[in-house]
């Protein structure tokens, strides 16, 4: 598969970092993003474009596959943790694309979004999270707190899950003491349930510091890194 075939998209990546200061941090893995050339986010229309047509998904999960290999080969040591819409499951060959990314499953992890489709008819959530579990695949729930992915989803599925992601973005850099209380309640309910938890939309020193004390060492953000081209990390890995 040729980045011809997919010229207009790109793969992008935004690192998580373990925190223990403002200066102090280290990363544990990557998100990955899927942008346009230009680094913008991909508009609706065309993702709608890629995987409304089964030849054109086919064409585009091929495209990742080959980029993830390629990556994964030069870098062994990396995880990649890969979005993943829920709604692109009324596509039955989603199946069949887990089934090829399973073999990559100990470099590359998956996130499950929030961005659901309004009116579309999803497949059982828990169900879909058992399924993944089964391929072991370590799995993250994104935007907790958000839409679908409400504290009741996380309390009735935690065991399918490894991870959970809080955004600060929410709260539009309003209301400051509300986003650190309901980071720390995230924090704290992750704990309990033994799962990781990832600070996301961190773009200030205070912040840093407040979520620190909070026990919140998983930060993610422009702070630390604004996304990046999947193939210029390289340099930071060895940075």
């Amino acid at each position: 598969m040729s980045l011809a075939e997919v010229k207009d998209l790109t793969l992008y990546c935004q690192p998580i970092y373990r925190v223990t200061g403002v200066d102090q941090a280290q990363v544990v893995d990557y998100e990955l993003l899927l942008r346009q050339t230009n680094g913008q986010a991909v508009a609706v229309e065309q993702l709608n474009y890629w995987m409304s047509v089964a030849e054109r998904r086919k064409q585009m999960r091929a495209w990742v596959i080959s980029e993830l290999e390629t990556f994964f080969d030069a870098h062994p040591e990396v995880i990649l943790n890969l979005n993943i819409d829920p709604w692109q499951f009324i596509y039955p060959d989603s199946w069949d694309y887990l089934n090829e990314l399973q073999r990559l499953n100990k470099q590359l992890h998956l996130e499950i979004t929030e961005r659901n489709s309004a009116g579309t008819k999803l497949p059982h959530f828990t169900d879909l999270l058992d399924n993944l579990k089964q391929r072991e695949f370590v799995v993250s729930l994104d935007d907790v707190g958000s839409g679908y992915n409400s504290l009741q989803t996380v309390l009735n599925n935690s065991q399918y899950l490894d991870r959970i992601k809080f955004s600060l973005l929410i709260f539009g850099q309003k209301d400051h003491s509300s986003e650190i209380l309901f980071a720390q309640a995230w924090q704290d309910l992750a704990c309990r349930r033994g799962l990781e938890m990832v600070v996301e939309g961190v773009e200030c020193p205070c912040l840093v510091e407040e979520l620190i004390q909070c026990h919140c060492q998983l930060q993610q953000g422009f702070y630390w890194q604004k996304p990046l081209p999947l193939r210029a990390i390289t340099s930071k890995i060895h940075s």
